[in-house]
């Protein structure tokens, strides 16, 4: 589904299962965004360096790639290209164990390829469901920025939540009701945990200057 908002930028919504080729995709460079724990939706992947928290580094090939997820094969067809092997790699690991995905996007009609690119995932598990918000703005020097904000809950309270999966981080509160946990090597991830009683939304973020570029 489609649907115009000016000439400049467009909103499209596009619903589509993960490809089996998708599901079948290594996990070697991944790591999870949470340990996985049944009912809570916790382990989704983005590539990187094993550790506790996603990463989103990592090198485009030199030659594109056929795209694996729905959000790679809207960015493509809107003409995102210096950006795409970013969204193709990290969108195919944050998907790899949804059953369903749909996605919202906005670019620049007139230069899709050198203007920022926004999107909002919505992911359904068996268990429950989360969103991931995907931004990737093409470099002057080389490479894109990306932001990337995965965006969950869990049936338990922020301070069980911080026992349990956080164990090494730093909390610092925010506001009332809201904690930024920052790891020690990790200056450009947080996890951010909102009290909502009786649950906890957990927003993993980060965020990467020059990716694909020589670091």
């Amino acid at each position: 589904m489609m649907a115009m908002t000016n000439p400049v930028t467009q909103v499209q919504v596009q619903g589509a299962a993960v490809s089996a080729a998708c599901r079948g995709l290594s996990r070697a460079l991944a790591f999870a965004l949470f340990t996985y724990m049944p009912v809570v939706v916790f382990a989704q992947p983005l590539p990187g360096t094993p550790g506790p928290v996603a990463s989103v580094t990592g090198g485009p090939s030199v030659a594109q790639t056929a795209p694996t997820t729905v959000l790679a094969q809207a960015a493509q067809s809107a003409g995102v290209r210096r950006c795409y092997s970013a969204i193709n790699l990290v969108s195919s690991r944050v998907f790899s164990d949804a059953q369903h995905e749909d996605v919202v996007l906005d670019w620049d009609h007139k230069s899709p390829d050198t203007a920022p690119f926004f999107s909002l995932s919505g992911m359904e598990y068996q268990s429950g469901a989360a969103v991931f918000s995907l931004t990737t703005v093409p470099a002057l020097m080389g490479g894109c920025a990306i932001l990337a904000e995965r965006i969950s809950s869990a049936p338990l309270s922020c301070k069980d939540v911080a026992r349990s999966e956080l164990a090494g981080y730093h909390g610092t509160p925010l506001v009332r009701a809201v904690t930024v946990y920052t790891a020690p090597g990790r200056p450009r991830e947080t996890v951010t945990l909102v009290d909502a009683p009786p649950s906890c939304v957990i927003v993993r973020r980060q965020v990467q200057f020059e990716w694909g570029t020589a670091q």
